[in-house]
């Protein structure tokens, strides 16, 4: 099992916190994005089988054949 993220350590958000401070609604608005942020985050699932896709080469003309549609 991993360690669960958490959105709040990063540096940035922490800065956002204290421009928001003298604007309770804003913050308030901000740590509710803060939580649904860290649930998302921490709620993905981990793709285990990933269908394989046909590896189709693509049709490559020779430098020959090129010649013969010269017109002169």
């Amino acid at each position: 099992m991993s360690e669960n993220l958490d959105i709040k350590n990063i540096v940035e958000v922490q800065k956002i916190r204290e421009v928001l401070l003298h604007h309770p609604d804003l913050l308030s608005l901000f740590e509710m994005l803060i939580i649904f942020i860290n649930n998302k985050v921490n709620d993905e699932k981990t793709i285990l089988d990933l269908p394989l896709e046909p590896n189709i080469e693509p049709n490559l003309s020779d430098h020959e054949s090129d010649d013969d549609d010269l017109i002169i």
